[in-house]
């Protein structure tokens, strides 16, 4: 006699429905500086509504300026200021604000490497504050920016353009390992690369091309501005070269062209000699770690040329996993991070800034997710531990629910991700930060 065949379908979907039952009450495990998937309920739907219960926040310390007084360092959940931990005379913001006061006299220049995510990519919160910095200090120009990105299109105080025909080395993607520059790319040529770049508001002023060593000394590239072409001969002596594309003309528009297919290219910078510069590091998808990869040859490489007064470390994004209340892997990883961007950059001041809210969906409606309070918290036990300065753009920017508000309000500010501003809501974090910036100044 025949098996009775009717059977099998309903015994695999049984079994699949029994297995599919126990994944669902497993919580898959949180890989270090890797992934950030949320756990999956299957059901989610006719489970009762229970709110994940937080570990009491705990009870924040004083400590002690050297006046004397003691200061609060409630800037975690009562304060929008900027708390210094730093206790290092040549390392604090102080010495920060002391440079900015004194360019107002004598026409120096203050430059900021900031380091982030997704969040600023594209000179998104960064262009804003630098407009905003340039007012009141003195400037002209973006700093650096990269001979090709995925988002030119969206950047708002340059046009930005190329022949799409770079090699793009990069965090994600350098099988030979090639050296990178600070924002994780280095770019070579296919042969006839060329990047063009053109003034919106003000014409550049200073421009600088950014290289490695190639090993050929007589290394040239091509450069025309205002339609006239030049061929110029590269620095090609040191670890990370500048070389000089305009030496203080205005121009409206440079393009640069590349076909020596060896030579490593980062990028330019275009800027004033006075005045203050915000140099945007964003790479998508960042916790931290991947900036981690940076040799400590190319940030000093660097540093040469750009004498830094203030680094800016802003992640967290990329790092919250839903109601997720342990984070040590995120802290051993930013004290990596704070330690080898102090030794490359020693006597200057970093700030660390938190995550901004990030909003999941509860039976319909966004709310902020549980993990970012904690994740904020724990951004700020960092800054302490590690004597950096620490600013808290959650509560700065509202707290909880502000970027659902964000999205859902009759002026939007942030996109239906619920997780990054748009331009206006990067405008409105700019304005925040340099209200708080000189208030904490004043301070």
């Amino acid at each position: 006699m025949k098996d009775n065949k009717l059977t099998h379908p309903v015994i695999i979907i049984w079994s699949a429905i029994i297995i599919l039952v126990l994944l669902s009450s497993v919580k898959l495990p949180v890989v270090p500086y890797v992934n950030n998937y949320s756990h999956i309920d299957l059901l989610h739907d006719i489970r009762p509504d229970i709110k994940p219960v937080l570990p009491p926040a705990k009870k924040i310390q004083r400590v002690i300026a050297k006046s004397g007084k003691p200061v609060l360092p409630a800037a975690v959940f009562d304060s929008s200021l900027i708390i210094d931990y730093a206790d290092d005379s040549l390392a604090t913001m102080q010495w920060f604000y002391k440079k900015l006061n004194a360019i107002k006299s004598s026409k120096g220049k203050v430059r900021i490497a900031y380091f982030g995510d997704s969040f600023i990519e594209s000179d998104n919160i960064t262009g804003q504050l630098r407009n905003r910095l340039q007012q009141l200090y003195g400037g002209n120009g973006i700093g650096f920016i990269p001979m090709q990105s995925v988002v030119a299109d969206d950047y708002l105080t340059v046009r930005f353009d190329n022949n799409m025909s770079w090699s793009d080395y990069n965090f994600h993607n350098n099988p030979q390992k090639y050296t990178l520059g600070l924002m994780g790319h280095v770019f070579y040529s296919k042969g006839d690369s060329w990047s063009q770049y053109s003034a919106i508001n003000r014409k550049f002023r200073n421009v600088y091309l950014f290289t490695g060593k190639s090993g050929n000394a007589a290394d040239s590239i091509f450069v025309e501005k205002e339609g006239k072409a030049d061929k110029i001969a590269l620095a090609n002596d040191a670890y990370i070269n500048k070389t000089v594309l305009n030496d203080g003309s205005q121009v409206s528009k440079l393009k640069v062209t590349c076909t020596n297919t060896s030579l490593p290219v980062y990028g330019i910078s275009i800027e004033d000699s006075t005045g203050v510069y915000i140099d945007n590091y964003g790479f998508r998808g960042n916790t931290g770690a991947l900036t981690l990869q940076l040799q400590p040859e190319v940030m000093r490489g660097f540093n040469n040329y750009f004498n830094y007064d203030l680094i800016i470390v802003h992640y967290g994004l990329n790092a919250i996993v839903h109601n997720d209340t342990n984070y040590a892997w995120f802290d051993r990883c930013m004290a990596k991070l704070i330690q080898k961007i102090k030794a490359s950059y020693p006597g200057v001041p970093v700030l660390l800034i938190s995550t901004s809210d990030v909003a999941y969906n509860e039976q319909g409606s966004y709310i902020t997710d549980p993990a970012v309070p904690v994740l904020v918290k724990q951004q700020n036990d960092i800054a302490r531990s590690n004597k950096t300065a620490f600013w808290n753009l959650y509560y700065s920017m509202g707290g909880q629910n502000t970027i659902s508000n964000w999205v859902e309000g009759d002026t939007t500010y942030a996109y239906k991700d619920y997780m990054h501003v748009n331009p206006r809501g990067a405008d409105r974090i700019a304005g925040i930060f340099m209200d708080k910036l000189l208030q904490s100044q004043k301070k």
